[in-house]
């Protein structure tokens, strides 16, 4: 009863519809396509980390297909609720309602965290670009954070104009993207039989380092690959959403193909391995150079540019909406669910933004986004599991879109590879990392704790009750802990010439934290 009065205490005006499909998968084009910022890391890794070399092509493909496989189940989920924002992870709140809230707090707050770190990254590779060609006095860093700055207050301005500026800018980028996949094509400079070789490349020999590797890329791909589910973000903003939010992730989707599967398949074929593994604003040239010319060069950097702004503006616009919509629903902070008058989330918004600015100035390194990938992979496997849910609880709600048969199946099916992928390939990325994404998982709980201190404060009730449910959330934290220390003593002791033998103990590590 304490939560529904305090859901009656933020009542949500209705969002106004200004968006449609174009607008939608315009907006949607910042997860459609991430394949750009992985590329290097999947081919030659970073640091201690190692890559998956030409095999990262592949590992792409599969990835979009499981994102595909999804995606009608997330369709059917969102538009039963034509009036929230937020996307799939926003959704989730019904379907959990009957079983615990705070698995709609914690999936809709990894969803976000998942998103946080791609508005910094891709600040940083357009400010690189920009500075590299046309700023070569300022910093980066700088740059970044003014092109944050300005995309931040575009979102203040509300959908419409963020919409605006999408649109020209997706229009662009998709532009070029063909450009990029037709000149070779046509000139014939696609070598195909580089395009179909495939080299793996692995952290230690045998079948489990061949295992380990091929799960440790499609982790990383489901950081990206599933991101032009962006497009469902914003289904209470859309006109007639029953017909346009299908429209928008069946467009998206489309485009994640091109970026996913047919413009690596060209890059490889004309440009080879090592360059896909280096700064493609500098090596994307020759894919140019048949149209362009000399302008080849000119060309693929304005294509990084466009790509990367629209990376850093999504975020502000969708993942803030699932905090501010979490928020309504009173399964987190109050502060997050105020609106400014142009319907902006305003204090979500400047919040997703300082802590891109923050992951930014540390360099976003790709331990780190491997971290938030752990948490965004449950903010997308959660939704699927709520689809399956409702079918079986809900059998008779209206859904305007119905996923077609066995797609749920599907969808399910997905999400468990998703996992399998993050059992067997996170610890890849070291205990470092390892514990960080826990710790970003776990901040759900804890902002949705803060919320339901700031209810019972509002009902004139002590801000914790010694409930069961308290004392089990600590026995829960002190076995995680236990667990981390055991590691460590594990670890400590093999020596470092037995990495399988490491990597195993990593993966049993993994699959406590999971439990």
């Amino acid at each position: 009863m304490e939560r529904s009065a305090a859901r009656d205490e933020i009542p949500g005006p209705a969002h106004p519809r200004t968006l449609g499909w174009i607008g939608t998968t315009a907006l949607a084009m910042g997860g459609s396509n991430q394949s750009l910022f992985l590329i290097a890391a999947l081919f030659i890794g970073q640091g201690s980390i190692p890559g998956q070399g030409s095999a990262a092509v592949p590992l792409l493909i599969v990835g979009l297909l499981l994102s595909w496989a999804a995606a009608p189940a997330w369709t059917e989920l969102v538009v039963m609720w034509p009036d929230r924002v937020g996307g799939i992870a926003a959704a989730c709140a019904e379907a959990f309602r009957p079983y615990s809230p705070v698995l709609s707090a914690l999936t809709g707050t990894c969803y976000w965290w998942g998103w946080v770190p791609t508005c910094g990254l891709t600040a940083l590779l357009s400010a690189a670009a920009l500075q590299q060609w046309f700023l070569p006095g300022l910093p980066v860093e700088a740059l970044a954070c003014a092109i944050v700055t300005l995309f931040t207050l575009v979102n203040l301005c509300g959908i419409k104009w963020v919409a605006r500026l999408a649109i020209p800018v997706a229009t662009a980028s998709a532009s070029l993207a063909f450009l990029s996949v037709l000149a070779p094509l046509v000139s014939g400079e696609v070598d195909w039989r580089q395009a179909m070789h495939f080299k793996l490349t692995t952290p230690f020999p045998g079948w489990f380092g061949s295992v380990t590797s091929v799960m440790a890329g499609l982790y990383l791909i489901g950081f990206a690959a599933p991101a032009f589910e962006a497009a469902t973000c914003h289904v209470g903003e859309t006109i007639d959403p029953n017909r346009n939010v299908p429209r928008a992730v069946l467009a998206s989707a489309m485009m994640a193909g091109v970026y996913f599967v047919v413009l690596p398949v060209v890059w490889l074929g004309v440009l080879g391995p090592e360059p896909l593994g280096q700064d493609l604003a500098l090596v994307l040239g020759p894919t140019f150079a048949p149209i362009f010319g000399s302008f080849g060069k000119a060309a693929a950097v304005w294509f990084i540019i466009f790509n990367m702004f629209h990376g850093t503006l999504q975020p502000l616009a969708g993942a803030a909406r699932t905090l501010a919509q979490l928020s309504e629903d009173g399964l987190l902070p109050r502060f997050l669910a105020r609106r400014s008058a142009t319907d902006c989330p305003w204090l979500a918004t400047l919040l997703t933004a300082g802590l891109a600015v923050i992951f930014m100035l540390a360099g976003d390194p790709i331990w780190m986004i491997a971290a938030a990938n752990f948490t965004y992979l449950i903010g997308i496997c959660m939704p699927n599991v709520a689809a399956w849910l409702l079918r079986r609880d809900m059998p008779d709600a209206v859904r305007p879109y119905r996923a077609p048969r066995g797609t749920v199946g599907l969808g399910l099916l997905a999400s468990v590879i998703w996992l399998l992928t993050a059992l067997l390939g996170f610890q890849q990325f070291g205990l470092p990392t390892v514990l960080f994404g826990l710790a970003l998982a776990y901040s759900g709980a804890a902002l949705y704790a803060w919320r339901i201190i700031e209810d019972r404060a509002a009902n004139g009730l002590p801000a914790l009750a010694r409930t069961l449910h308290l004392k089990l959330t600590g026995a829960m934290l002190f076995v995680l802990i236990l667990d981390g220390a055991g590691y460590l003593i594990a670890v400590g002791t093999v020596s470092s010439e037995h990495a399988a033998l490491i990597a195993a103990l990593e993966d049993i590590f993994v699959a406590v934290a999971f439990l």
